[in-house]
């Protein structure tokens, strides 16, 4: 009598087992809701607007001074540039002008950005320092105060590093 009991009560569990798990599948998100899209364009998307805010945020329009500045020998060059201030000023979130603040003198140019903000180019003339601009550089340290780049191709020791005036 007893087996039965049992018997019968693994059969009325695994009924309501096999009830339970096929009750409670979800249905496939709906592709007319742009809100439940995980193709890699809407995450694209909101990875590239994420990095223009904190880009927007940590470098457009902040004051920016240059902490080191080695050439190529390895040679720093720091003292020439110490007393520069840096802006990167918005026109998309991807160029504009670039400002330097140098001896008393506003100095106008351009700069530019790759889409996910690895590289960056500056253009500025005005002064014989600020050929060490102009190279393609790449960034090797990004936080919220400071920014480290080096050339492209970096022939040597070539980096700048450039902090954020709070």
């Amino acid at each position: 009598m007893r087996s039965i009991g049992i018997s019968a009560g693994l059969v009325v569990l695994l009924i309501i087992l096999n009830l339970g798990s096929t009750s409670c599948k979800k249905d496939p998100p709906s592709n007319n809701n742009d809100t439940t899209k995980t193709d890699s364009t809407y995450n694209d998307s909101a990875a590239r607007a994420y990095m223009e805010k904190i880009f927007e945020a940590t470098v457009l329009n902040q004051p920016i001074r240059i902490v080191l500045a080695v050439d190529s020998s390895g040679n720093n060059l720091t003292p020439d540039y110490q007393d520069m201030i840096i802006y990167l000023r918005k026109d998309t979130y991807y160029n504009g002008p670039l400002e330097i603040l140098a001896k008393g003198t506003k100095y106008m140019g351009t700069w530019g950005s790759n889409s996910d903000y690895s590289r960056l180019n500056l253009n500025i003339q005005g002064l014989p320092e600020f050929v060490f601009f102009d190279n393609p550089w790449r960034f090797t340290y990004k936080s919220a105060t400071l920014l480290k780049i080096a050339p492209v191709t970096n022939p040597g020791k070539k980096t700048l590093h450039l902090e954020k005036i709070l």
